[in-house]
């Protein structure tokens, strides 16, 4: 992973992060428009790195916190 990817990943996970404190707290409007967002970022990353590499980083990433 190259430092643009790695700067695209800290995003989504963000991302992620205020994802979960919206829903949390309810705000699902709020919620659903970041989740979009948020798909559009997984994508645009997949994209950058490659369908195989990404699928196989974020695979691994799983793994490890399973």
């Amino acid at each position: 992973m190259n430092n643009k990817q790695s700067e695209m990943f800290r995003k989504i996970l963000d991302l992620n992060w205020e994802c979960k404190k919206l829903a949390d707290a309810g705000k699902f409007s709020e919620y659903l428009e970041q989740m979009v967002k948020l798909g559009d970022m997984k994508k645009e990353l997949r994209d950058e790195m490659g369908h195989a590499e990404y699928d196989h980083f974020i695979a691994t990433g799983q793994k490890m916190f399973a």
